[in-house]
């Protein structure tokens, strides 16, 4: 089975900060130990078919164990679960145990979903079969993830932001103000890709309009590099100038290939309306070609 672009931009999101999984774990009342460092681990747990037996992240977390400085504390296993299946809550003891065993420490399941129907379904125990041998798994729906509305919280942890947009964005607009303003203040090639990580994640829902419009628009207070981008491009070159490089980034953070011929043609265009009907169209497309489809 395929593993769909949503699961892998959460579980991308995890990889790119794995002390996010620490403070999820301690928010649902784990113990986690005092560590000096984290960092991802082998994912493989020995089996040769990976899409069904490996896991999404797993993470390790190191500090003094007797004399090794950095010696193993504690593993955790992170799962994304967008969808209800049976089969997981077998294949998920294996991940915890098979970890357990290889690393020889002690393993944490954290599960992931984004539906949160879909987390209370998996909120339950699992029990092994063996007297007293049950897995408790540790579920994180989108109610346990923080409205983040500070950009300045977003400038320090953007992962977080992403999701708090993911969760909270199509109800509350200023999570994506909070998003669009906080991600100015990181390197710009990460804050392209989150952008595109959250317009995907926010696809077709209010939250995904308005961080469009937010990167679209000349005057919008909350300022950032790419509306001031835009401001720029406006003065020297005209409104349709700037639109049709907004438009261009756009498509970029949305791995759309651009050819040289669409390129040309979109830069070429000098008619405001036909480039916003581009820009709306292009959240659904796969292929350049389709922009330009009438």
């Amino acid at each position: 089975m395929a593993i769909s672009p949503e699961h892998q931009i959460y579980s991308e999101l995890f990889a790119d900060a794995p002390d996010m999984a620490v403070g999820f774990l301690r928010d649902l009342g784990v113990k986690v130990p005092d560590y000096d460092r984290s960092e991802l681990t082998s994912c493989d747990l020995g089996h040769v078919d990976p899409v069904e037996r490996r896991s999404d992240v797993t993470i390790m977390l190191r500090g003094k164990v007797h004399e090794d400085p950095l010696g193993k504390l504690m593993g955790i296993v992170v799962e994304v679960q967008r969808d209800d299946k049976e089969r997981k809550r077998f294949t998920w003891p294996e991940y915890v145990a098979a970890m357990r065993s290889k690393h020889e420490c002690p393993v944490t399941l954290l599960v992931i979903c984004p539906r949160q129907n879909v987390a209370d379904a998996y909120n339950a125990p699992i029990p092994l079969g063996h007297p007293g041998f049950v897995l408790h798994p540790l579920v994180l729906g989108l109610e346990r993830i923080p409205v983040i509305t500070d950009p300045a919280e977003v400038g320090r942890h953007p992962t977080l932001g992403v999701l708090s947009a993911a969760a909270h964005g199509p109800a509350d607009p200023d999570v994506v103000k909070a998003l669009h303003t906080g991600l100015d203040s990181i390197d710009q090639e990460m804050a392209t890709k989150y952008i595109g990580y959250a317009l995907h994640l926010l696809t077709d829902s209010n939250g995904q309009r308005a961080l469009e419009e937010l990167m679209m628009t000349e005057t919008y207070e909350y300022t950032s590099a790419w509306t001031e981008s835009l401001k720029a491009e406006g003065r020297t070159e005209g409104k349709a100038e700037g639109e049709a490089n907004m438009l261009l980034l756009m498509l970029e953070v949305q791995d759309i290939e651009v050819t040289e011929e669409a390129r040309e043609r979109i830069l070429g265009c000098t008619d405001s309306t036909q480039l916003k009907t581009w820009a709306i169209r292009s959240k659904n497309i796969t292929r350049i070609d389709e922009l330009f489809e009438d």
